[in-house]
């Protein structure tokens, strides 16, 4: 599953996850990031609207990650929070900031982007399937 598709198959999508860290394999080719995922719809009660639930984001046959270092005029010093990201296919199959490298991908490799809220900057990712593990009990709208 790509992470486009499997955006679209959460309840909120990545939309306003909290990132808490990340960890990069490159022997093994993943990528996994903890985070808070947002599950609540809007037409649900008050407390549940705005639930968030623990999850795990797997990234196989990762290709790369990179990540923009923070605007500078936005706060970027670690202060005990998770950051607030939001996913984001780019806008055509080959994002702008590498055409040339997309270009030699092996078949079946996508590109995605996680734009870091708290930093105006992204954190870009390209790999071959991405799957979620939730934390605890499935959220009732997760697919």
């Amino acid at each position: 599953m790509t992470l486009d598709e499997l955006d679209y198959s959460l309840p909120n999508g990545f939309h306003d996850a909290e990132l808490f860290s990340f960890e990069i394999d490159y022997f093994r080719q993943t990528a996994t990031f903890h985070l808070h995922l947002l599950v609540g719809w809007p037409d649900d009660p008050v407390p549940e609207r705005d639930a968030y639930q623990e999850a795990t984001l797997v990234v196989s046959g990762l290709c790369f990650c990179s990540i923009d270092p923070p605007y500078s005029t936005y706060p970027f010093l670690p202060d005990g929070k998770p950051i607030l990201v939001t996913g984001n296919k780019p806008t055509t199959d080959v994002p702008p900031f590498v055409p040339d490298l997309v270009a030699t991908f092996p078949a079946g490799v996508w590109c995605y982007l996680f734009f870091v809220h708290d930093w105006n900057a992204s954190i870009n990712i390209a790999g071959r399937d991405a799957s979620v593990t939730w934390i605890g009990e499935k959220p009732k709208h997760a697919v």
